[in-house]
């Protein structure tokens, strides 16, 4: 087929070509025709459709050409009744306008008229391979909601985000009538264009018939690696052979099967992204998800698995092990035969409800005793417990949270903090990458994560009173904002520094080993930032937030239920400020044990420098590599390996960043067929408010974002600057509901959209202003 076709002219060519793909029927011509006999055109239009609703369609010159596209610049107008004159002249005038708003119209420049389709069950355009990577996947994007045909081209409205990725190979594995008929269409058009690299724009009948309404050839392909097709094919296939056997059961873990997820428990494509450099990888591995998760749960009285790491890499990209996970919410004491039946049910619920994989600690599982734990046994187990084993669960949770949050047994507050404080004591002494490892495990991550546990047991407690009708969401929100964190530390520090109050020498002694991707060595830390300090400040001094006392009468009715839940004499007033110290220390053990990581990055850095290797070089360096190095007295080759295996990495990686893998992996068909999931943001606050948007990465100095809404992709803790200015709301890609930001925003009073989701947020960084609702739980963007 001659690729130099317009829009209007390949589909004129399809029309009679195609079996299986209908083309709804058309009329064309070029602008200098109409313009010359304008009534004679719209008398043609008149007679050919008949009264039937039309589309008014672009198909100018340089919409399809096979080097570059305009595709989605011009303009298409729907639904135009055909019998009315003055509608068809305006809405032609209106596309060749489009025309005219770019550059000066050409001969070649033609306008379609189409007749509608009716009926639709849904619409979207196709890729027939990736278009940022060349990656081999059919790549649907989709509305099957509205009934509308422009809402993914024009990228209106939020049924506008579904996606789905299918191998090109595995087009059998599909289970969906409507995309297997869709796609057979699409394969034939693949012969009929004699090309593999098409944009399709589709609708879908009732009746399931495919309509084609436009199709082009992709022009990105120049971008693209054309070695990468095999390379995913193999790299998919070693990740299918992994997951069925992970997907089998496991001695020493309960749970027949098991589920694997981005988000769940310590969300690490929060933290280190869904294709990670290998170096982050590693280090996340090495200092968190290999053995330290395990070792703080034990402590605290958990039920722990036999000896597995919490996180696998498929292909590159982190995944929790979610059956591991339920397995360690479990007290020690409950039953084997309670927990196996638990864990299964949690599987269960999460595979039937796969958007709840960033909330699962709160409306999947049951990980802590609250006051509201009956009604939640009731609500997220049901019968699947007898009456007896849900005393014993109760029971088991109760008395670990009674010994947890009185200290009388291991995992309290205090000794946690005794190590962290023993880190913040070992950082300021030289030492070696092994020992600052090691350090950072058993000082670092392993009390930290005790504390994050206690963190979510004192939400959990928090919002369980509100629950019951004792205290009002606007006092769970003044509870927050009276917490005085190391981030309000931050803050009111960073003010001062603006106003040149505080010397930027003390603020670097206290901040300076914050960056915005903790574990990523090319992120710069705030001390090697010379422009930190340039921006648009909070312009007022921090105000003075009063501590939150409940009223005597909530302290009657909370010491009830303290007294009857079998916590002694513990006063309304000791649980408040167990809530108050768990939610500070967590952040300052997290404040503490990320110098270390950051520590650690500058000293590999040093290293690679040593080796005539770049941060670059490094970051696709594993971290046992390195310390394997640094064990060995004898240096010699040590560039020629980390050179080898930085350049294997790096092409690792490539194939990684490339490969679609969904969220939440239920079963192996996932690996090739690649549902995303729409996310369902965590609002924060009830406020609303609608404001400029500004998408941030990792530069943060010079930027002014005062009176704005921030879009940043994670939660990570270097971003804890964006509160120094006058932000107005926050959205992120990725983070939970008791995530960092999450806290952050709470304890800042500022309305936040967390963890949106790839899909909605990629759309949201294309706006200029968004609409953020967070009673409503809505997001948008405003036009």
């Amino acid at each position: 087929m001659n690729n130099n076709h317009t829009k209007a002219q390949t589909l004129k060519y399809l029309k009679p070509s195609v079996s299986q793909f209908k083309v709804p029927e058309l009329l064309f011509f070029s602008v200098f025709s109409y313009n010359e006999n304008p009534c004679g055109y719209i008398d043609k239009v008149i007679k050919k459709f008949d009264g039937k609703v039309v589309a008014v369609r672009s198909s100018a010159s340089d919409e399809d050409g096979k080097i570059q596209s305009s595709a989605g610049e011009y303009e298409s107008v729907l639904n135009v009744p055909s019998s009315n004159a003055g509608k068809i002249t305006k809405a032609i005038s209106s596309v060749m306008a489009s025309y005219e708003r770019k550059r000066p119209l050409v001969s070649s420049d033609e306008v379609i008229v189409q007749e509608m389709v009716q009926s639709i069950t849904m619409s979207g355009v196709i890729f027939t391979y990736d278009l940022n990577t060349g990656a081999p996947y059919y790549v649907i994007n989709y509305d099957d909601q509205s009934g509308l045909t422009n809402t993914v081209t024009s990228g209106e409205g939020e049924h506008a985000n579904r996606t789905l990725c299918i191998h090109r190979n595995s087009i059998n594995e599909l289970r969906s009538e409507r995309f297997v008929k869709l796609l057979k269409a699409v394969q034939e058009l693949e012969e009929v264009m004699e090309s593999q690299f098409l944009d399709i724009e589709f609708a879908l009948g009732k009746d399931l018939t495919p309509y084609l309404l436009q199709a082009r050839v992709i022009t990105t392909q120049k971008n693209w690696n054309k070695a990468i097709e095999k390379q995913i094919d193999i790299a998919l296939k070693g990740v299918q052979s992994f997951v069925i056997e992970k997907f089998k059961r496991v001695s020493g873990v309960y749970g027949k099967t098991t589920l694997l997820g981005q988000m769940p428990d310590w969300n690490p494509v929060e933290m280190i992204g869904r294709a990670p450099r290998t170096l982050a990888t590693s280090l996340y591995q090495t200092l968190i998800t290999d053995h330290a998760w395990r070792s703080a749960r034990a402590t605290m009285g958990y039920a722990i698995p036999t000896g597995q790491p919490l996180m696998v890499v498929l292909a590159g990209q982190p995944f929790i092990d979610v059956r591991l996970s339920f397995h360690s919410y479990i007290p020690k004491n409950v039953s084997s035969i309670v927990a196996e039946k638990l864990v299964n049910h949690w599987i269960e619920q999460l595979t039937k409800k796969p958007e709840l994989h960033d909330k699962i600690e709160f409306e999947v599982a049951i990980t802590t005793y609250s006051f509201d734990i009956d009604e939640k046994i009731e609500h997220l187990i049901g019968s699947q417990l007898t009456s007896s084993e849900k005393t014993e669960f109760k029971q088991a949770h109760l008395h670990q949270t009674i010994a947890l949050i009185k200290e009388e047994d291991q995992g309290s507050i205090s000794d946690a903090l005794d190590k962290i404080e023993r880190l913040s004591e070992k950082q300021n002494a030289p030492s070696s990458l092994f020992s600052m490892v090691d350090d950072c495990i058993h000082f670092g991550t392993i009390p930290f994560s005790i504390l994050a546990r206690h963190g979510f047991i004192a939400k959990t407690i928090l919002l369980s009173l509100k629950q019951c009708g004792i205290i009002t969401q606007h006092e769970v929100n003044q509870i927050l904002e009276s917490m005085h964190t190391v981030a309000s530390e931050l803050v009111e520090d960073m003010r001062l520094l603006y106003k040149g109050v505080l010397s930027t020498a003390d603020f670097m002694k206290k901040f300076g080993h914050l960056r915005p991707g903790t574990y990523d060595i090319m992120s710069q830390r705030y001390d090697q930032m010379s422009d930190l300090s340039i921006g648009e400040p909070l312009n007022q001094p921090q105000q003075q937030v009063e501590p939150f006392v409940f009223s005597k009468i909530q302290q009657q009715q909370i010491s009830r239920l303290l007294k009857e839940a079998g916590f002694g004499d513990f006063s309304a007033d000791e649980l408040l400020r167990y809530i108050h110290q768990a939610t500070v220390g967590r952040e300052y053990g997290k404040f503490v044990f990320t110098r270390s990581v950051s520590d650690i990055l500058e000293l590999i850095a040093n290293f690679a420098e040593d080796n005539s290797l770049s941060r670059d070089d490094i970051s696709h360096v594993p971290l046992n590599i390195i310390l394997n190095i640094e064990k060995n007295s004898d240096k010699t080759g040590a560039e020629e390996l980390l050179r080898k295996v930085s350049q294997q990495e790096l092409e690792r990686h490539n194939i990684s960043v490339a490969v679609r893998l969904p969220q939440l992996l239920t079963d192996q068909a996932g690996v090739h067929i690649v549902p995303f999931q729409v996310s369902h943001p965590n609002f924060i606050t009830n406020k609303k408010i609608t404001a400029p948007s500004i998408m941030l990465r990792s530069n943060i100095g010079g930027i002014s974002l005062g009176g704005k809404i921030v879009l940043i992709e994670g939660a990570d803790p270097g971003f804890d600057w964006i509160f120094s200015q006058k932000i107005l709301g926050l959205i992120t890609k990725y983070g939970g509901v008791n995530s960092h930001m999450a806290i952050r925003c709470a304890e800042f009073g500022i309305p936040a959209a967390i963890g949106c989701g790839e899909q909605r947020f990629d759309q949201l960084t294309k706006a200029n202003r968004v609409h953020l609702d967070c009673a409503s739980g809505l997001v948008m963007i405003v036009h």
